[in-house]
């Protein structure tokens, strides 16, 4: 009897997934936080790690998860003896609604502490931030504690129907705290409600250590820092423009002279911009705090807009003012004078120098008919207004280095854990700000993070905070892989690209056309077998994982 060919599978990068959810031991530690029920064929850590798997690989709706079930190995990649009927669309419902009534928040924010610990991460400085997701269902619930899917303005100014959330991670992305909540609510207000979840999620892992909260602008409230003090933490943020202390910073920092600033530096290690600091010191709402004024060569890409238009449109105004005042001559000195004064105190341009001056001009006085042969012409004596328009480049750029000056704002001390966290160390802090914005192109990738076909609120939001679950694993894969990439050993990425820095994605395109055919031996065993052997850039990332091929076989 020969060896039949039963399935082919395309795993793809699925295997190291499961591994990797495997390994953090989350299925034991969600089926301790939502019991299994002896009624149900499948576990909630089953449908859990089904829906990141499809999440992870390019997401559909719920209603396809069982034929997609049946195109997968769901044996190896979930656990022996499942069936793919088990989990048509009532079933994971009801795993949805388990794991809402089990707290689904609470749930998801221990599988993220847990896999701080299991990962070794420090729990020092935090990145936080929210963004918005756009729904279109029409949701109901008898719940009045359910997820508010309302209308609100999104980041572009849109009004849309929505469902926010809310993240707080370290400066690789991976989330320590993240929610899901209504779809109207400001910033101002989450802020300083998540500083207090955060302390007691600290508190409730035995952690009473001193943290750093990083983030934008609307943090800057009575509230926000107030609750910072009493969570054990200190804050690091961007001070609006329209504060006064704000103003008060930028405006001392315009007359100091070139030794007060730092010297220039940068904080990336090519192509990065340079940066200089300066810093004062306040109080806010009674809480003392560091301003720190930082200047950057690299201009914010719409002041630098506004500061052309700006320049453009008064340069064109002095062109009209050229153009109008030579146009109409003064009959005497004295009117031409007053003239001038006038303009004078009318005209204060930013980026131009203007002279102007009154020019006496004589010229043949105009009459009506041709004038007599032999006639001397008779001549008039005018006095005309003359604009000298000249670009002023010292003005111009030091317009642009005022406008690319922004204050930070910190309560965190000068000395902090034996560090020194002056204010090239804020900025460095702050400035790690982009690893949770990166977050949320991966919640707004439609690849991972498609439309919401479900019913109910409750279910809204449970998937809400599995794609948080999902990010998380991403962003771990993302660091366990990095450190053994480098300049040095490149990774040799799709169409021969060298990658010194992988995405998670790019990573993942490295094992698309990765294949697993399940073979019946002679005597009725079950065997699994690669389509082709790995490549050397498959193992070598397998073996930074701790991982090989048995994964797959």
């Amino acid at each position: 009897m020969d060896v039949q060919i039963c399935e082919i599978y395309d795993s793809s990068y699925l295997n190291i997934i499961s591994a990797l959810f495997q390994d953090l031991d989350l299925p034991q530690l969600i089926d301790r936080l939502v019991p299994v029920d002896p009624q149900c064929q499948t576990r909630t850590s089953d449908a859990v790690k089904l829906i990141l798997l499809d999440i992870l690989s390019g997401r559909q709706a719920l209603v396809h998860l069982e034929r997609w079930a049946h195109e997968i190995d769901l044996s190896k990649l979930i656990r022996p003896g499942l069936k793919p009927s088990w989990f048509n669309d009532d079933a994971l419902a009801r795993h949805l609604d388990r794991l809402y009534e089990a707290d689904i928040h609470k749930v998801i924010s221990t599988c993220l502490i847990h896999i701080y610990r299991k990962e070794g991460l420090p729990l020092q400085a935090f990145h936080a931030d929210t963004t918005d997701k756009t729904v279109y269902g029409a949701y109901e619930s008898v719940s009045s504690e359910a997820l508010r899917i309302t209308h609100g303005y999104n980041r572009h100014h849109r009004w849309q129907k929505q469902i926010g959330f809310g993240l707080i991670g370290n400066e690789d992305g991976i989330p320590f705290y993240g929610d899901v909540h209504d779809g109207n609510l400001p910033d101002k207000t989450w802020n300083p409600q998540v500083l207090s979840r955060v302390h007691e999620q600290l508190k409730q892992a035995k952690i009473e250590d001193e943290w750093i909260y990083v983030a934008d602008s609307a943090a800057m409230t009575k509230d926000t820092l107030a609750q910072t003090k009493a969570a054990n933490a200190f804050l690091i943020t961007r001070g609006p423009s329209s504060l006064r202390i704000v103003k008060a910073a930028l405006a001392e920092a315009d007359v100091q002279p070139d030794p007060a600033w730092s010297d220039s530096f940068s904080l990336a290690e090519k192509n990065g911009a340079a940066y200089r600091v300066w810093e004062t010191a306040s109080t806010y709402e009674g809480h003392p705090v560091r301003l720190i004024v930082v200047e950057s060569s690299a201009l914010d890409q719409r002041k630098g807009k506004t500061l052309e238009k700006e320049r453009v449109k008064e340069a064109e105004l002095l062109r009209e003012e050229q153009a109008r005042w030579e146009r109409h001559p003064f009959s005497c000195r004295e009117d031409a004078e007053q003239a001038l004064a006038s303009l004078k105190a009318s005209l204060r341009p930013r980026f131009h120098r203007v002279k102007a001056a009154v020019e006496e001009i004589v010229r043949p006085k105009k009459r009506r008919g041709r004038p007599k042969k032999g006639v001397e012409p008779e001549v008039e004596t005018l006095y005309l207004l003359r604009l000298d328009v000249e670009f002023h480049q010292q003005a111009w750029e030091q317009a642009r280095r005022k406008a690319s000056r922004f204050v930070l704002v910190t309560t965190v001390p000068k000395e902090w854990k034996g560090r020194t966290m002056d204010a090239r160390e804020i900025l460095k802090l702050y400035k790690g700000q982009i690893s949770v914005e990166m977050n949320f192109s991966f919640l707004k990738d439609p690849f991972f993070i498609d439309e919401i076909y479900v019913k109910k609120p409750e279910r809204v939001a449970v998937l809400g905070y599995l794609f948080l679950l999902a990010l998380a694993i991403y962003r771990v894969f993302q660091r366990r892989v990095r450190p053994f990439i480098t300049p040095e050993r490149p990774l040799k990425g799709a169409g021969g690209r060298k990658l010194t820095r992988p995405t998670g994605q790019a990573i993942f395109q490295l094992f698309r056309y990765v294949k697993v055919v399940l073979l019946e031996l002679p005597d009725g065993r079950i065997q699994r077998a690669l389509g082709k052997p790995l490549t050397y850039e498959q193992r070598r990332i397998l073996q930074g994982l701790g991982m090989d091929e048995s994964i797959y076989v």
